[in-house]
């Protein structure tokens, strides 16, 4: 008879031996078939934008599966791995989707995964990138010729005019030329900014209003107001009084306004000062010259260079040149320097998109006319440019270069430092342009010490967005300074992204400054932020 089980015939021992090991083979089976071996088929999808700067949340989700089959509210972990270990964020619960998300903030790159008793997803690595980088910096504009704290200082040292314009224009000599009391057209309304519309008014004294031929179209004093209007065909004007209308001029190509007081009309009739309404300053000397070669009515000035047009212009504080400041010389350098500036400006001629020589902004020279003339310590800054001037002779002062040409004369606010350099720089590393020998770099210690300068030390910020754009770049990890010029401003930036890709730009001075939008190119320290 065959055996009815395979331990009948074993020892007492060994038979019970065997029970044993099969009760554990059935029970494993059993344990096995609850739970499939190693959560078989239990998955965990993670995704999400994986860089950010510490700022800036982002989300960061995961979807839940079982053979392919959304595990609806379920328990998931969020973990981020510290300190050689995952430690868990929190715990979510899956949505009807089978989906569940959270937003996360790292301070730095941080590693996170999703986990469940099942299964472990893979792992997201949150890259954070700084969100910004401050530029420490000094020095205010262009960093060619003459800084104007720089020339401040040296005035109250004791350097004359000629010594402060030969320093900071190295080659260049200090001259005269002849006085022919040329005028020059500054335009001071008609940028696409301005009102589309605008009131002329007189403060004390008589005008007239002419059309280009000189004929005179209308007359009137202080208590008449002209509006100018554009049309198609040219300018018009009305004439207001206390409200009321009074005479209305049909357009015109060119309308011309004179008042008393100026050289124009009656030299010795009551003075007044000319408001245009929307411009920035206001007129004591000239003549107005109305047109359209835009879409809006074109307002020019027209005053003689040398003296009119220099008393307006506000380039330099006056009070520097009174006694309790000490820099009177610094004043009539200024005023050189500016006459040089109108002088080729006159000599190119009209710009067709203004019908002038000179804007009354920082495109040219800031001229405010009687805002400046006649503000506080107005007198003084008369006297300097007074002092550039021998009426006697018919001559005024100016800078001539090597060739005895008159010389270009850019300047600014106040030079730099950047790495170990510090001072002006040369016009080819600031604007691109060809070599002059009397606007080449030198070292500049006065605009550091010069007491007032707001502009010794100063911070710009780079942000994430800009570095972008200007590297062109995806994300930018790290920025830095990787040249200079002989001044001490960027030459050279050096950005990285955060997949190791490098950019390196090279621009000019004041291409830089321009695209970073800063006071000035001189960079000492950049330093990432968050």
């Amino acid at each position: 008879m065959p055996d009815v089980s395979p331990f009948i015939h074993a020892a007492p021992g060994a038979r019970l031996a065997r029970v044993v090991a099969a009760v554990l083979v059935s029970l494993l089976a059993v344990g096995l078939s609850a739970v499939p071996a190693a959560a078989a088929g239990y998955t965990l999808t993670a995704s999400g934008t994986t860089t950010t700067t510490a700022t800036v949340a982002k989300s960061l989700s995961v979807t839940y599966k079982y053979n392919g089959r959304v595990q609806k509210r379920a328990k998931v972990d969020l973990q981020r791995y510290s300190n050689r270990s995952w430690v868990k964020v929190k715990t979510l619960t899956t949505s009807a989707t089978g989906k569940a998300s959270s937003s996360v903030k790292p301070s730095a790159t941080t590693k996170y995964r999703f986990k469940t008793s099942r299964a472990t997803s893979s792992t997201l690595t949150v890259t954070v990138v700084p969100g910004s980088w401050a530029i420490g910096g000094s020095g205010y504009g262009h960093g060619v010729g003459m800084p104007q704290w720089g020339a401040y200082q040296m005035a109250r040292e004791g350097r004359s005019a000629a010594q402060i314009l030969g320093y900071y224009y190295p080659g260049a000599t200090v001259g005269t030329t002849a006085n022919p009391r040329t005028s020059v057209d500054v335009q001071v309304l008609g940028r696409s900014d301005d009102p589309a519309t605008t009131s002329l008014s007189l403060s004390a004294g008589s005008w007239r209003l002419l059309d280009g031929g000189g004929a005179q179209l209308a007359t009137g004093t202080s208590a008449r107001k002209i509006s100018i209007a554009r049309t198609s065909s040219g300018v018009t004007a009305q004439i207001t009084e206390n409200g009321a209308v009074r005479q209305t001029i049909s357009a015109r190509p060119t309308l011309g306004l004179e008042w008393t007081g100026t050289q124009y009309w009656e030299p010795t009739g009551t003075a007044g000062t000319v408001t245009v309404s929307g411009a920035q300053g206001s007129y004591r000397h000239g003549r107005l010259r109305i047109s359209s070669p835009g879409s809006r009515p074109n307002v020019v000035n027209q005053v003689v260079i040398n003296d009119e047009y220099l008393y307006g212009l506000d380039e330099m504080a006056s009070l520097w040149g009174t006694s309790g400041y000490g820099g009177a010389t610094a004043l009539q350098a200024q005023a050189i320097v500016a006459r040089n500036y109108a002088i080729l400006a006159k000599t190119a001629g009209l710009k067709s998109s203004c019908d002038c020589h000179l804007y009354d902004d920082t495109r040219s020279q800031n001229y405010v006319g009687w805002k400046k003339e006649g503000g506080e310590a107005g007198a003084t800054w008369r006297a300097a440019v007074d002092a550039t001037r021998q009426d006697g002779a018919g001559t005024v002062t100016v800078v001539r270069n090597t060739s005895g040409g008159i010389a270009e004369t850019p300047y600014f606010a106040a030079s730099g430092r950047g790495g170990s350099y510090s001072g002006t720089t040369n016009n080819q590393d600031a604007f691109g342009t060809a070599a002059q020998s009397h606007l080449q770099h030198v070292s500049d210690p006065w605009s550091a010490r010069a007491p007032g300068n707001p502009y010794t030390s100063w911070t710009g910020v780079l942000s994430q967005a800009k570095a972008k754009s200007v590297f062109k770049l995806k994300w930018v990890s790290s920025v830095k300074v990787t040249a200079r010029y002989s001044s001490g401003q960027i030459k050279t930036m050096q950005a990285v992204s955060t997949g190791g890709s490098t950019r390196t730009l090279t621009k000019t001075a004041e291409a830089w400054r321009t695209e970073l939008g800063f006071r000035g190119s001189w960079a000492h320290t950049v330093t990432a932020r968050k």
